[in-house]
């Protein structure tokens, strides 16, 4: 077997594998945690006359709330993937997956688990930085901003950190029962 068809078989692999996106999920969560804690340092101080504060505020808002957003979106897609490994099948884009470009996980996750309006809420508020508020100062339409805008869908709230951490142990328990249930059933 040539190096290119190892890469091969290892790739399709990987892309089917719902532990791979797992594991992908929780480093972004990690690095996620680690901009919150300085987030969460720089709300309790924040010097009001100081040169900067908000463009520091809002550095670590937008970094948190991609960082964040990509963890559930690998979760999701894991999840996804897990149930039906075709889904990635003949090296199809994985973005079809998931509505709005790759990244609407509002939607995905309200088909996994049944979401509370404050759930859906923050996976709209989410799903917003992941899109384009996290990366870039506009999205490509007007509308898209203006119904971000509307909706107050580029915000961050305090007790957002609590409501991530229940919602992403929520759908990891998913993800990891349902592949201890296949591997019981299918052992390797």
């Amino acid at each position: 077997m040539s190096e290119e068809e190892k890469n091969k078989e290892l790739f399709e692999l990987i892309n089917k594998d719902a532990q791979s996106w797992l594991a992908q999920a929780k480093q972004h969560k990690m690095s996620a945690d680690v901009i919150l804690s300085k987030l969460e340092d720089a709300l309790k101080n924040i010097p009001t006359s100081q040169e900067g504060t908000q463009e520091k505020m809002l550095a670590f808002v937008h970094s948190y709330m991609l960082l964040i957003g990509i963890a559930f979106e690998n979760l999701i897609k894991g999840i996804l993937i897990g149930r039906d490994p075709t889904l990635v099948k003949d090296q199809k884009n994985r973005s079809g997956i998931l509505e709005r470009g790759g990244h609407g996980i509002t939607k995905k996750a309200s088909k996994i688990i049944s979401t509370s309006s404050n759930e859906s809420n923050l996976l709209q508020r989410i799903e917003e930085y992941l899109f384009w508020a996290g990366r870039y100062p506009l999205p490509i339409k007007f509308g898209t901003y203006n119904n971000s805008e509307e909706k107050k869908l580029r915000s961050y709230c305090n007790n957002d950190p609590k409501l991530i951490d229940a919602l992403f142990d929520k759908l990891t328990h998913i993800l990891e029962q349902e592949w201890t249930v296949r591997e019981h059933q299918y052992p390797q």
